[in-house]
């Protein structure tokens, strides 16, 4: 039986724009277009603005009727393909086995290598542990026998969580989910 974990940064944009602007931290945020010129949708939301109920694709219009005092950045791809590779270089180090699902999530093969590091919950922990101590974000993973589990896992609890689902569990804690 294999050992899968996928990887998601949480709130990657948001969270790299507010790493990299202190003045942000404790405030809404969007990475958006302009509200200046009245277009853009939000492509990130931090987990402030999520309170407000601001979603990945509202315009920056509706952002802001939902989040009062909502900052919004403009999208710096430059600095999130940075943290992105270095994201992958940790995951590197527990498995060469990385398939990347976008720049800010991954799925790891562990099979080969999750006695070296204790299990899959342990590498999961670990792998959070370094991302938040490494890269100052935070990432959710899933931890599963099958990938598309071990995605569903990483989506179930955030900000900075492990899920782990088992041969053994996946009917109690997938199929209520509908």
């Amino acid at each position: 039986m294999g050992t899968f974990l996928h990887i998601d940064m949480n709130n990657f944009y948001a969270s790299v724009e507010c790493l990299c602007d202190p003045s942000l931290r404790g405030r809404p945020v969007a990475v958006a277009g302009s509200p200046e010129k009245r277009h853009g949708v939000v492509l990130a939301k931090n987990e402030i603005a999520k309170t407000f109920g601001v979603k990945t694709g509202d315009t920056v219009l509706e952002a802001a009727a939902k989040a009062p005092g909502i900052v919004f950045v403009p999208p710096r791809f430059d600095k999130y393909d940075k943290i992105s590779k270095k994201m992958f270089g940790i995951c590197n180090r527990y498995t060469c086995f990385v398939e990347p699902f976008g720049p800010d999530e991954c799925w790891l093969d562990c099979t080969q290598t999750v006695k070296l590091f204790g299990g899959g919950k342990a590498i999961a922990d670990e792998l959070r542990s370094r991302v938040k101590d490494e890269l100052g974000i935070t990432a959710s993973v899933g931890v599963s026998f099958t990938k598309l589990f071990a995605k569903l896992g990483s989506d179930m609890k955030k900000p900075d969580a492990t899920t782990v689902i088992t041969e053994n569990d996946f009917r109690e804690k997938v199929w209520g989910l509908g």
